[in-house]
């Protein structure tokens, strides 16, 4: 969907939310704190402009975020636009996969043209 040459965003293949989306450090590091100064500053800046262009898109009021790394450990961190009024139940059963959220068929294109503007 995005990417420069250190940086990836990727909408995830399980679509638990429309947004499900990731932001993957090239470079093969376990942590964020891996990184240098510099390159921890730019993953930032692809997580923010990442998660605006979501919530801009979905309409979602909140993003839950997700770095775990165990079955990949690489640094990736999982965004999941999500409604403000979702309680915890609701949220874990997003992020462990139980619930699914149809894609409209423009969906990526207006993520991806989001993104550009915002980065």
């Amino acid at each position: 969907m995005w990417s420069d040459a250190r940086c990836a965003v990727l909408l995830h293949e399980d679509s638990a939310v429309r947004g499900h989306a990731m932001v993957v450090w090239r470079a093969h590091v376990e942590n964020f704190s891996g990184l240098s100064e510099e390159e921890a500053e730019h993953f930032a800046r692809v997580h923010r402009a990442a998660e605006k262009a979501l919530l801009e898109v979905t309409g979602a009021e909140r993003a839950v975020l997700l770095k775990l790394g165990i079955m990949t450990p690489h640094l990736h961190l999982h965004l999941y636009p999500v409604s403000s009024s979702l309680d915890r139940a609701a949220v874990l059963a997003v992020i462990e996969g139980k619930v699914r959220e149809e894609r409209e068929p423009d969906f990526v294109a207006r993520v991806a043209a989001a993104l550009r503007l915002s980065s």
